[in-house]
């Protein structure tokens, strides 16, 4: 699933998010693979590049949890 994060919070919240959960998930982008649990992974990625990140769940259970998290905007910041 492709994820966009506009702002550092943004980025914090998903972290937190997927820092919960048992399995592992991995934020890509182009050659690049990173810990999804990891700020600083998280973060040089999406200074990498920013538009074409893809979230990557290895349990399916979680990937649904994951899925569900980001459609209903829970690591967007409200203004």
């Amino acid at each position: 699933m492709r994820v966009t994060f506009m702002k550092v919070e943004d980025i914090n919240r998903f972290v937190e998010f997927v820092s919960k959960l048992k399995g592992k998930v991995y934020l890509k982008s182009g050659e690049y693979s990173v810990n999804a649990k990891s700020m600083i992974g998280a973060m040089y990625i999406v200074n990498e590049n920013p538009d074409e990140i893809v979230v990557d769940v290895e349990d399916e259970v979680e990937a649904k949890q994951v899925l569900t998290f980001l459609m209903q905007g829970s690591h967007l910041k409200e203004e």
